[in-house]
């Protein structure tokens, strides 16, 4: 029996509903033979199955020609930015910025299907021997990474059952990344940078003044919390009744829960409810200027985080809960 079917099925962190139309069929040998695509209408699923029913020896590919139009990179790139937005990650803003690079390069009417491996090892020779504008410098392969990173998953959503317009996504090699850096506070460090934090309040120098550097670093060294996330907390995602500050939104898209200390407990409780945000603007100047006045060097907000956790580990903590 012929019959245009339906598919229905969720998809994503979110389990967005999504909806491919197809046909079911019987070839001459009785058969079976099913076929759905994911850009298809109800319409465009009852012509395919006409124009099957019409020209048998057409076998699979016996659908009208129009109704497989020529998928061009620039489409694609919407496709993928589309499913970003759709899944709500942080590193859409990003992406675009990638994006449009990556469209300069294989341009925008190009075929999906000619972004094959060596036009992306192409992309990667270039990128690699290209100067950064801020620092002069060539790329860092981390830099060169994350535009691959994008590049590929926009190639393997292309060849995901719910698109099908590739059979199979081309090969995307990676450059090698030096090991990353590992810095934290020895306890000395840790007393004059809190030390001058706690003066950052009353700093006489406006640029160097924050009220709240001191509360921030705290929560940092205490939580092992990204900067982003400290900054972005607001009021109702802090449970002081059961000691724990809950994460909506973290970098690789998942919820959960951070434990806090006393001493973390102890800066968040004294802090002036001005809004829904705990803290209404950057610390970076201040932060910057207190490891300055502090005698530190070499040293990042993000290697606060790295204290945490050695800290922990230290003190005999399992690396697994660590991470």
């Amino acid at each position: 029996m012929a019959q245009v079917i339906q598919r229905v099925w969720r998809s994503g962190p979110r389990k967005v509903k999504r909806v491919a139309y197809g046909y079911t069929c019987q070839d001459k040998d009785g058969k079976q033979i099913r076929k759905s695509d994911a850009s298809w209408s109800r319409e465009d699923a009852e012509k395919a199955l006409a124009a099957r029913l019409l020209n048998p020896a057409a076998g699979e590919c016996g659908s009208a020609p129009e109704q497989h139009p020529v998928v061009t990179f620039k489409a694609m790139t919407e496709r993928y930015l589309k499913e970003k937005e759709i899944s709500r990650k942080r590193t859409v803003g990003n992406d675009r910025k990638i994006i449009t690079r990556l469209l300069a390069f294989f341009g925008e009417s190009t075929p999906l299907t000619e972004i094959t491996a060596p036009r992306i090892a192409e992309y990667r020779v270039m990128r690699m021997t290209t100067k950064s504008e801020k620092t002069g410098r060539t790329l860092e392969p981390g830099s060169v990474n994350r535009e691959l990173s994008v590049l590929r998953g926009l190639l393997r959503l292309a060849a995901d059952e719910e698109c099908g317009y590739l059979e199979k996504a081309p090969k995307v090699r990676l450059e090698r990344e030096p090991q990353g850096r590992l810095r934290f506070l020895s306890d000395d460090e840790r007393d004059r940078l809190l030390d001058e934090c706690r003066k950052a309040a009353a700093h006489p120098v406006e640029s160097c003044r924050s009220p709240f550097l001191y509360t921030v670093v705290v929560v940092a060294l205490h939580t092992g919390m990204r900067k982003s996330e400290i900054l972005n907390l607001e009021w109702d995602r802090v449970n002081f009744s059961r000691g724990v500050i809950q994460l909506e939104t973290t970098k690789n898209g998942s919820r959960r829960e951070i434990p806090m200390n006393q001493a973390a407990y102890d800066v968040l409780s004294t802090l002036p409810k001005n809004g829904p945000r705990l803290f209404p603007r950057s610390v970076r100047t201040a932060f910057e200027g207190a490891l300055e006045r502090a005698g530190i060097k070499n040293f990042h907000f993000h290697d606060l985080r790295h204290s945490f956790a050695s800290w922990l580990t230290m003190k005999g903590r399992p690396l697994r809960d660590v991470q």
